[in-house]
C-alpha cells in the first residue's frame, strides 16, 4: 500500500506557499523578526528597580595558601641563587613547592604568576616562563647558616598554614592539602 499526499498549491483555500506570500506578509515578518532580535538586547540592560547586582564572587579560600606556596618556592630559589652549595639539597624541595602551587592552581582555578621558574632546570620551565635571572656577581654570598634558618621558620609557618587549611577543607581538597602539609614536615627534616 502506497501513501500518497497531496500536493499544496496556491489554489488550495488556507494554503500559501512562498510564491504566493503577499508584500504584507514579508513586512509582517521583517518587522517580527527585528522586534525578537531587538527587544531582548534592550531589556538585557534594563535592571528592575530596587535590585541590587549580584555581589562578586568570593575568593578561593586556598588563594592565600597558593600565593604562601609560591612565595616559599621563591625563598628556596632565592637561597639557590645565593648559597651554590645547598643546590642539590634544596632544589628538589623547591620543585616540590612549585608542583603544589601547581596543583593548588588547578583546583582552584587561579593562574600561577609567571615567577615559577626552575632554576635548576635551564630552558625547561612547567609553567611556561623562563628561567630567572642570575644575581649580580658582585653580591657577597649569604651566609648557609642564616639562610637554613629562615628556610626553616618559613617551611615551619608554611607546614602550620597548610595543615589548618587541610582541617576546614572540604573532602575532595582535603587530600591534597595534607599531603602538602606532610611534605613540608618532611621538608624541615631534609633541611642541614
Amino acid at each position: 500500500m502506497v501513501l500518497t499526499s497531496p500536493v499544496l498549491s496556491s489554489n488550495q483555500p488556507g494554503r500559501h506557499t512562498a510564491a504566493t506570500c503577499g508584500r504584507r506578509g514579508v513586512l509582517r515578518g521583517a518587522v517580527g523578526a527585528v522586534i525578537a532580535v531587538a527587544v531582548p538586547g534592550v531589556l538585557a540592560g534594563c535592571e528592575l528597580p530596587g535590585r541590587t547586582p549580584d555581589p562578586d564572587p568570593e575568593p578561593d579560600p586556598l588563594a592565600g595558601l597558593l600565593a604562601a606556596t609560591v612565595e616559599l618556592a621563591g625563598q628556596y630559589d632565592e637561597a639557590i641563587r645565593s648559597v651554590a652549595d645547598l643546590g642539590t639539597v634544596l632544589a628538589p624541595i623547591a620543585a616540590t613547592h612549585r608542583t603544589h602551587a601547581e596543583e593548588l592552581g588547578r583546583i582552584t582555578g587561579i593562574a600561577l604568576p609567571t615567577a615559577t621558574a626552575d632554576p635548576t632546570r635551564a630552558g625547561s620551565d612547567p609553567a611556561g616562563t623562563s628561567s630567572p635571572p642570575a644575581p649580580p656577581a658582585d653580591l657577597p654570598p649569604a651566609d648557609p647558616t642564616a639562610t637554613i634558618a629562615a628556610l626553616r621558620a618559613a617551611e615551619e609557618a608554611a607546614g602550620a598554614a597548610a595543615a589548618d587549611a587541610c582541617r576546614s577543607a572540604p573532602a575532595e581538597r582535603a587530600a591534597l592539602l595534607g599531603s602538602i602539609a606532610a611534605a613540608r614536615a618532611c621538608h624541615l627534616e631534609v633541611l642541614p
